[in-house]
C-alpha cells in the first residue's frame, strides 16, 4: 500500500517503484505532505516471511528507508 503522490492498494511485482511530482499548497507547506509506504511481505533467505524493504527518495535523496528485518514498520516522510 503507498500514499502521498496518488494511493493504491494492489499487489506489485518487486522491484517496484512510484514517481511523481508534488505541489504543495501553502497549508501543506505549513504542516507537511504525509507520504507513506507499507509493503507486503516476501519470503527472506532463511526461508521465513518478512515484510519487503522499502525506500523514499526526495529529490533523488533517500529520506526513509526500511529493510524490512531491523526495521518493519514501511517507510514514511514528510514534505514541506
Amino acid at each position: 500500500m503507498y500514499s502521498g503522490i496518488g494511493s493504491g492498494f494492489e499487489p506489485q511485482t518487486l522491484p517496484w517503484s512510484k514517481s511523481g511530482t508534488a505541489e504543495l499548497t501553502a497549508a501543506e507547506q505549513k504542516v507537511g505532505y504525509l507520504v507513506n509506504v507499507v509493503p507486503g511481505t516476501v519470503t527472506g533467505a532463511d526461508g521465513k516471511l518478512q515484510q519487503a524493504p522499502c525506500t523514499i527518495k526526495v529529490d533523488g535523496k533517500v529520506v526513509a528507508q526500511s529493510d524490512g528485518v531491523t526495521n518493519a514498520k514501511g517507510c514514511s516522510y514528510t514534505i514541506k
